[in-house]
């Protein structure tokens, strides 16, 4: 059973690997760096998280250590003295993915512990991400192996609804479902936006819209604002999307929800749009509604996601 375990535990990174390849892809390089280096992004929760090298070994995107980010990986060494990344890079250089194993903190655990790690190189850049051995996530693997015995649950899809990036208590879906919005509070919030736009300027109203303390950021409701082109002006989720070009990127369907926004915006000056996105305090992809509205060549945006 152990054996069987290991091998379930090991498709997690791979999975979150592949699906770092597919949002860089949908959305280009430099937004997808962005979220990769965004601790509360889709692609860091307390047990996976997703890091990037170049073919060198210079860390681009680090959602834990943002302090690694533009530092030489290539020689860095373990606790036990293996060149881990130099291993990855000459591996994915020469062969394009594969495996290693190492020693590192694990910042569940405090300490550290053998890590094995999925590397796979796209466009001249290497994805990584790997699972502790013996910590939570080989725990709830051994869980879902026990109820699928018990329950005659064919024990991937046991695995698959009980991975740590889905898995929820009772108590902290109490707390998700506290707040619920409706297409109409999506509107309110931008009219919010843009009154404290009026009454306090440009610069105020978009360093308030970029803090996830301000008073456009509430239980998980937010207000973000682009400029006529696509480029973001201001987000409180992830501060790092500031400054990049939003205007071509695709949700995972496919669809140029913000060319939808900017060309609807720029011809009508309002708007409804209908996108796929990752909903930070449920931890998954959620169909979102958002009202967008154009005003002083700035174009406020708010939604809500589906229940």
């Amino acid at each position: 059973m152990e054996g069987y375990l290991v091998e379930l535990a090991l498709n997690e990174p791979k999975r979150w690997v592949d699906e770092a390849i597919a949002f860089c892809r949908a959305t280009g390089k430099e937004i997808a760096l962005a979220e990769f280096s965004n601790p509360q992004g889709r692609f860091a929760n307390s047990e996976h998280y997703v890091y990037v090298l170049d073919t060198s070994g210079m860390m681009l995107a680090h959602p834990v250590n943002e302090g690694f980010v533009g530092k030489d990986f290539y020689r860095v060494q373990d606790p036990e003295g293996k060149s881990f990344g130099k291993e990855i890079v000459d591996t994915a250089n020469k062969g394009s993915f594969g495996w290693v194993e190492y020693k590192w903190f694990d910042p569940v655990t405090k300490t550290a512990e053998p890590k094995t790690v999925y590397f796979e190189k796209f466009d001249n850049m290497i994805f990584c991400s790997g699972i502790y051995r013996g910590t939570p996530a080989f725990d709830s693997l051994e869980h879902a192996f026990a109820e699928a015995v018990v329950h005659e649950t064919p024990p991937e899809k046991a695995s698959a609804a009980s991975t740590p990036a889905l898995e929820k208590s009772r108590d902290e879906q109490a707390e998700e479902d506290q707040f619920e919005f409706v297409p109409d509070d999506a509107k309110r919030w931008v009219e919010k936006a843009i009154a404290f736009y009026r009454a306090n300027g440009k610069g105020t109203a978009l360093a308030e819209s970029s803090s996830p303390r301000g008073l456009l950021f509430r239980d998980g409701q937010y207000v973000y604002v682009l400029d006529v082109n696509g480029t973001m002006l201001s987000h409180p989720v992830n501060t790092k999307y500031v400054g990049k070009d939003f205007y071509r990127i695709q949700d995972s369907d496919g669809k140029h929800f913000i060319k939808e926004i900017v060309d609807t915006a720029n011809n009508r000056g309002s708007g409804w749009v209908v996108y796929k996105w990752f909903n930070p305090a449920r931890r998954r992809e959620q169909l979102k509604t958002v009202y967008f509205e154009k005003l002083d060549n700035m174009i406020f945006c708010s939604g809500v996601y589906e229940l």
